[in-house]
């Protein structure tokens, strides 16, 4: 395994985005104006942990599960959604697909806007059709752990972005 982002220059990263999320939100007179923060599960929570707190703000968080070949299925949200602006946390996008079928649901389900912030984009489709709003790293496409990122459900809890591919 090599290292490829360490702790410190994800918690940099995420401290930026988090600013740059807040000038685009400023805070809102009540709950309702507020926007919804969609986490997708499961490679999402530690990037989605450390980016709320980072906001601090008091806004809804729901959770989704973004299928292969199906429906993403989010919890609880449909009320919440409606007419609402929704951001989209995720750590990795690589072809796109998962965000792209979760967007159009949370379109049709009648979302005002769906923002992506992406921790790590991985350059190998630029044909993903979401608007990526705030993103973190391009990386390569190589196999990735940590932070989140698991191979064979080991390694998700590592506190950096780790690869098997030996760089220089």
């Amino acid at each position: 395994m090599c290292l490829l982002i360490d702790r410190e220059h994800l918690q940099s990263c995420i401290q930026e985005m988090a600013q740059r999320i807040l000038d685009d939100f400023s805070p809102a007179r009540n709950h309702s104006d507020a926007p919804v923060v969609v986490i997708s599960m499961k490679s999402g929570f530690m990037f989605a942990a450390d980016l709320l707190q980072a906001l601090d703000q008091p806004w809804p968080v729901v959770f989704a599960w973004p299928r292969q070949d199906d429906v993403p299925m989010v919890m609880e949200s449909e009320p919440l959604i409606q007419g609402r602006h929704v951001i989209v946390v995720d750590t990795l996008m690589d072809t796109g697909g998962s965000q792209e079928r979760l967007h159009s649901w949370l379109m049709q389900h009648q979302a005002a806007s769906v923002r992506f912030a992406i921790l790590l984009h991985k350059t190998v489709s630029p044909t993903a059709l979401v608007p990526v709003c705030y993103l973190g790293f391009e990386v390569p496409d190589v196999r990735l752990v940590g932070y989140g990122l698991d191979e064979d459900h080991t390694g998700r809890g590592l506190a950096a972005v780790h690869t098997w591919w030996q760089h220089t």
